[in-house]
């Protein structure tokens, strides 16, 4: 079983990482293959809507293809995200949304958590503001005892937040259970569901 950590923060080093570690140790004491990745402090490409990724496969700004590679290799995926301002950064936003509009095929079926970190307030927004991406997946979401929340502002002051820790193990036990259950069940030929061809209606075909 490998899971993949998505560090969303520019900082390496900080309460995210934190939170992320937490869970890697818990995930690493359960026997899981873990796999970390830091989206890093440079700028990222918004979508441009301009197609290439159907013919491509993958987003024609090359800066995701790292990142398509290790999410199609994991079976399951924690995504960090800082808190900035009133929600998620808009780096994690927009590699998020590129990376789901071009190659959603590697994440699909695949359970899917979202934990965060922040000083104070918003950081449910934050984590809202990533999760909702995965509601177009067919992805699994996993939730652990309490909402997957870790404050401080640095490093170590998250490691003070002992409910925040404990939330990060719960979650990162639940993504282990749901994904060898999952990994157990197509062993046994249970495979995923086909998917229905799409219904796409908008307001005007319903006057």
């Amino acid at each position: 079983m490998k899971i993949l950590l998505i560090n969303g923060s520019p900082h390496d080093t900080g309460a995210t990482r934190r939170a992320l570690d937490e869970c890697r140790f818990k995930l690493e004491e359960l026997s899981a293959e873990v796999e970390y990745y830091h989206l890093g402090n440079g700028p990222r490409h918004a979508c441009t809507a301009c197609g290439g990724c159907k013919k491509r496969r993958v987003c024609v700004y090359g800066d995701i293809d790292y990142l398509t590679e290790k999410a199609s290799n994991a079976d399951g995926i924690i995504i960090g995200t800082p808190t900035h301002y009133a929600g998620a950064p808009g780096n994690l936003l927009s590699v998020i949304s590129r990376l789901l509009f071009s190659a959603k095929r590697c994440v699909e079926y695949k359970p899917i958590a979202v934990v965060g970190a922040g000083r104070r307030g918003c950081i449910s927004s934050a984590i809202d503001d990533v999760a909702k991406f995965f509601s177009f997946t067919s992805a699994p979401t996993v939730s652990g005892i309490y909402p997957p929340i870790i404050y401080g502002t640095d490093y170590e002051s998250a490691g003070y937040d002992a409910e925040g820790l404990q939330n990060m193990r719960s979650v990162s036990e639940n993504i282990y259970w749901l994904t060898a259950c999952i990994l157990k069940a197509r062993a046994l030929g249970i495979t995923p569901p086909i998917a229905e061809p799409r219904i796409k209606t908008d307001i005007s075909s319903l006057l």
